[in-house]
């Protein structure tokens, strides 16, 4: 297309040329050229200067139109080359602009060694880098995987044949997070040799709706798990509960009884009201579990609530060696549910961390902290219980909020804490997450409501998702 171009332009201005001169000529002699001979032979008259007369003539006849025509070409080319100028500088303005200005980052690196050319500031932005730091760095120093397997992955991008090689990679920014990213690699031919291409497209919303999506599926998996184990539950509690309850009688009848007994006999007794006052406490547990009592929703105070929960445990605390921290503001926008409800999910957070740290080494820290946020275009506030615990290992973080689910079977757990602070916390119209890193630390996040939709209190930031 471009020699095409460029031939038809030689011919043109070969024609051109060749008509000019036609017209140059024509004018000369029927214009210019009887004035000129006569004054050239008034200049140089008679036969000895016939020699002298005729080169004159003849040289300025050919200079004259030489330059008429060169400059009638000259001045055409001239403009046209200056058109050809305007369009390239607008052309690259457009793609200037589009390379600045686009969504996604863009770098053109040498296609031998892969040293970079020039990268936009939105490639920049999204490395986490400034645009002096990309000068003299390569492909390989900018793209940094996140794992092995993102190594593996981009060196096949990278690696791959002639034409567009494109994948999906997540990469590790300058500051240390993780950046899901589409990276597309191509070559395109210049007038020196060849460039490479490379262009980056920001996954992490998409991720984050892939997150989302995961985690409504999972909740409502959740909940409709929990109301099938609430039926049976409270069928089971209920038929279990009159019998442990004549049981339990009938062992404090016979200790009460002032017949004389061995000490053995007094044991057996102890143990039996005992262990019917500890399958009594569960059977308490289940029915509080499965009940679904209505609520009459009101303000409540966060600051509030987690002073009265602590209050129950903060001796214990103490006495083992535990530090507490709690960083809740008082300024805090209240939030809409049923004040002991929440009490419950504070205090079982309370006692699931109390537990976590009993079997901990080291610096043992309970810390619960709150603020106030927006999730999904609303107000919340993210109430964050913090301990240095054992942890959770990553094959139970999924099964934590399942009804009778406990790692503390030995010690007492029945694995409903969770289940009915899940329930709660969904009821009011929150979510519960939790993280954790075995040998490290756990945290539970309780995201509820705020009461006051309208208000505008402490400046709010946006929720992520664990």
């Amino acid at each position: 297309m471009k020699r095409n171009s460029d031939l038809k332009l030689i011919i043109t201005f070969t024609a051109l040329t060749f008509l000019l001169t036609v017209a140059v000529v024509i004018a000369w002699e029927k214009l210019l050229l009887p004035p000129f001979y006569s004054w050239v032979d008034s200049l140089y008259p008679g036969e000895a200067h016939a020699d002298l007369r005729w080169k004159v003539q003849q040289r300025v006849e050919h200079f004259v139109i030489s330059v008429a025509v060169d400059m009638v070409v000259v001045t055409l080319l001239l403009r046209v080359v200056r058109r050809q100028q305007r369009e390239a500088a607008a052309s690259e303005a457009r793609y200037r602009a589009l390379f600045e200005h686009s969504g996604a980052g863009i770098a053109f690196f040498e296609a031998e060694g892969g040293r970079l050319a020039e990268a936009n500031d939105r490639l920049c932005e999204l490395l986490g880098l400034r645009q002096p730091e990309m000068a003299g760095r390569t492909v390989s120093d900018l793209l940094r995987p996140r794992s092995e397997e993102d190594r593996a992955r981009l060196a096949d991008i990278h690696a791959a044949g002639p034409g567009p090689r494109e994948g999906e990679v997540v990469l590790r920014t300058e500051a240390g997070a993780d950046l899901p990213v589409f990276l597309s690699f191509d070559t395109l031919p210049t007038a020196g040799g060849s460039v490479g291409l490379l262009v980056a497209r920001d996954l992490s919303a998409r991720w984050q709706l892939k997150e989302e999506k995961e985690e409504m599926r999972r909740q409502l998996y959740q909940t409709s798990k929990l109301a099938a184990v609430g039926e049976l539950a409270a069928g089971v509690a209920h038929e279990i509960n009159n019998p442990l309850n004549g049981i339990i009688n009938f062992a404090q009848l016979l200790k009460d009884e002032p017949a004389p007994r061995s000490d053995f006999e007094r044991q057996m007794i102890d143990g039996v009201i005992e262990e019917g006052e500890r399958i009594a406490r569960i059977v308490r547990e289940l029915l509080a579990f499965a009940r679904h009592d209505e609520y009459e929703p009101g303000e409540v105070s966060v600051a509030s609530l987690v002073g009265v929960s602590l209050s129950l445990f903060g001796r214990q605390l103490e006495r083992e060696g535990v530090r507490v921290e709690v960083d809740v503001p008082v300024d805090l926008p209240p939030v809409r549910g049923d004040g002991p409800r929440l009490r419950q999910v504070v205090v079982n957070m309370i006692s699931n961390a109390r537990h976590a740290l009993r079997e901990a080494e080291g610096d043992r820290l309970f810390r619960v902290s709150a603020r106030s946020a927006r999730s999904g275009g609303r107000p919340v506030v993210c109430l964050e219980f913090y301990d240095t615990g054992v942890g959770v290992p990553p094959e139970n973080l999924g099964r934590l909020f399942d009804p009778f689910f406990t790692t503390r079977r030995d010690s007492g757990g029945t694995g409903l804490g969770l289940s009915i602070s899940f329930r709660i916390v969904r009821d009011h119209g929150g979510r519960l997450r939790v993280e954790s890193e075995p040998g490290r630390y756990t945290r539970f996040t309780a995201e509820l409501p705020a009461a006051e939709v309208d208000a505008a209190p402490a400046p709010a930031t946006e929720v992520g998702h664990a």
